[in-house]
């Protein structure tokens, strides 16, 4: 009950009326999404759900040079599963989607609160990605936030570092399997730097992880550890746009590797077919192992992409991974269209029934085998 009035109370307050006064301006934005899904992972199936997303946007001139700004908005969803061997479920939920407020000048800002946090060179398969989980195949690019304050300071010659501490995250992030715990801060940075045609990178995070209490196998030793992770990426445009990005995580538990490293390469092209047809790849490889430089237990990815406009309103574009342990792949197609405030998905989707890839959800994953999905969003 207390979860359902919390939820409540945040919708209710972001559909409050808005209005303009002098020196500042406040926004109320949204997106409203309808979707029906069909598959037929062990036996036919389909989902039918609703998402609504409003948006409070402000933005108050602090000082000529100053100002101030935030974001309040709430991520509600119900839907409908029936699936061939299990009960009709059905799901609702209402919770903070972003709540952060933000101090910036000409050449820094600071930010504190439930926000985005995502960064690196590589576009599908990103070792990089450390605090956020967005499905390149999700045409609403959807994403939880951490709570933290990042500050970021921009150099005259394009160069930036960004610090960050994160704080009171009670679930995983990113590639994580392991939550951290939740009394002790995590913290790290990045510096990001040009380089002749293109931007160099080197990023760095610490956390302690634990594990929770029904874990299986249940755990020996120390229930939390220390963690630190290092990443490199640089992206350089030769004609051919070429980037690395790659991870190294050291772990300090007994019953887990030490390390765990990731690296992708990618390449991307734009050839002068229609309006433009643009083609994107990239590779990446897992590894975990008791020693940095030694072989171990992984697991290796790659991934297509192709892209291409049709008209100002209609795109095609498709993704394909293939799983190199598992001889697995994923298909992915999507035709849209997109008008001023209104946009269809037309999804096509051919997978693995044991998915090995992009599944964060809790719930029956309906793009588990072969199947479709019809998509509606609003944004106002």
């Amino acid at each position: 009950m207390y979860r359902f009035l919390k939820s409540s109370y945040i919708i209710i307050f972001c559909l409050l009326p808005v209005s303009y006064v002098s020196g500042q301006s406040i926004n109320f934005n949204g997106q409203a999404a309808g979707w029906i899904t069909a598959n037929n992972s062990g036996g036919f199936g389909f989902q039918t759900g609703l998402r609504y997303i409003p948006q409070l946007l402000f933005e108050i001139p602090a000082s000529k040079n100053f100002k101030l700004d935030g974001e309040l908005s709430a991520d509600s969803y119900l839907n409908y599963s029936n699936l061939s061997d299990t009960d009709n479920i059905f799901d609702a939920n209402a919770s903070l989607y972003r709540f952060w407020l933000r101090y910036s000048g000409n050449r820094f800002e600071i930010r504190a609160g439930l926000q985005k946090i995502n960064f690196g060179s590589a576009s599908m398969l990103r070792p990089l990605m450390w605090f956020d989980r967005i499905d390149p195949r999700d045409p609403l690019k959807l994403t939880r936030g951490v709570y933290a304050l990042q500050g970021k300071y921009y150099f005259s010659n394009n160069a930036s570092v960004w610090l960050w501490i994160l704080y009171g995250n009670k679930n995983t992030k990113g590639w994580e399997l392991i939550p951290s715990r939740r009394n002790r801060p995590e913290f790290g940075g990045r510096l990001q730097f040009p380089v002749p045609r293109g931007e160099l990178a080197l990023s760095y995070h610490n956390r302690f992880a634990e594990f929770p209490d029904n874990w299986q196998p249940p755990i020996t030793g120390s229930r939390y550890f220390p963690e630190n992770r290092f990443g490199f990426d640089i992206k350089i445009d030769m004609g051919v746009g070429l980037w690395f990005e790659g991870s190294v995580t050291h772990q300090k538990q007994d019953e887990i590797p030490a390390f765990t490293k990731a690296m992708t390469l990618g390449a991307d092209y734009t050839l002068g077919i229609g309006n433009g047809l643009n083609i994107m790849a990239e590779h990446l490889l897992i590894c975990s192992s008791e020693k940095l430089f030694s072989d171990g237990e992984g697991l290796s990815f790659t991934g297509i992409s192709l892209g291409i406009p049709l008209s100002i309103i209609t795109r095609v574009s498709t993704i394909v991974f293939y799983d190199w342990k598992n001889n697995g792949f994923y298909r992915f197609a999507n035709l849209s269209f997109t008008f001023d405030n209104l946009a269809f998905n037309i999804i096509g989707f051919w997978n693995p029934n044991d998915f090995k890839i992009f599944n964060y959800g809790s719930g029956p994953n309906m793009f588990a085998g072969a199947g479709g999905q019809v998509m509606v969003v609003y944004n106002y």
